[in-house]
C-alpha cells in the first residue's frame, strides 16, 4: 500500500503544478488585455485571432482535467487500496490529457507571441507537434490496459523511451 501512496502523491503533486501553470496561463494571456477607454476594456487584444482560440481551448482542457485528477487523487489517499489502484489506472490518461494540453497551449501562445515573423512562427508549431508526438508514443503504453500482456507494444515502447534518453544523453 505505501508503494502505491507514493505514486498516488507523485502524481498528485505533477497534477497540482499543471493546475497552477495553467490557472497563470489563463489570466495572463498572449498580448496582455485591452485598455483603452473602449468598449472592449478589459478583453483579450487577440480574441479574434485562431491560435488564441486554441491557446484558450488547450489550456481551459489542461485546467479542468488537472483539477479532475487532483480530486480523484486526493480521495485514492484518503481510502483503501482498491480505491488507489482504481485512480491510478483511471487518472493516469487523463493527467496525460493535461500534460499534453498544457504544451499544446504552450506552443499556441509563443506562436501568437511570434506571428509576425512566418518562419518562426512555422518552427514553434512544428517543435510543438514534435513534442505532442513524442509525449503521446511515451503516454500511450501507460494509458492502454492491455500494453504490459502485448508483447509488440510493450517492446515498441520500450525502445522508443529507450531512445529518447539515449539522444537526450548525448
Amino acid at each position: 500500500m505505501e508503494n502505491y501512496k507514493e505514486r498516488v502523491n507523485t502524481l498528485l503533486l505533477v497534477s497540482t503544478l499543471v493546475a497552477t501553470v495553467t490557472f497563470a496561463a489563463g489570466f495572463t494571456v498572449p498580448a496582455g488585455y485591452n485598455s483603452s477607454s473602449n468598449s472592449d476594456l478589459g478583453i483579450a487584444t487577440m480574441l479574434r485571432e485562431k491560435g488564441f482560440h486554441a491557446f484558450i481551448f488547450c489550456d481551459t482542457m489542461a485546467m479542468y482535467s488537472s483539477i479532475i485528477v487532483d480530486v480523484a487523487l486526493i480521495w485514492a489517499q484518503l481510502s483503501n487500496l482498491v480505491l488507489a489502484l482504481n485512480a491510478l489506472t483511471l487518472e493516469v490518461p487523463l493527467l496525460g490529457v493535461a500534460l499534453g494540453m498544457m504544451s499544446m497551449a504552450f506552443a499556441a501562445g509563443v506562436f501568437l507571441a511570434v506571428s509576425e515573423l512566418r518562419w518562426l512562427s512555422i518552427a514553434v508549431l512544428v517543435m510543438g507537434i514534435t513534442f505532442l508526438a513524442i509525449l503521446s508514443v511515451l503516454l500511450i503504453p501507460l494509458c492502454i490496459p492491455f500494453t504490459s500482456s502485448n508483447r509488440v507494444l510493450r517492446y515498441v515502447s520500450y525502445y522508443f523511451f529507450y531512445l529518447v534518453i539515449l539522444a537526450s544523453n548525448s
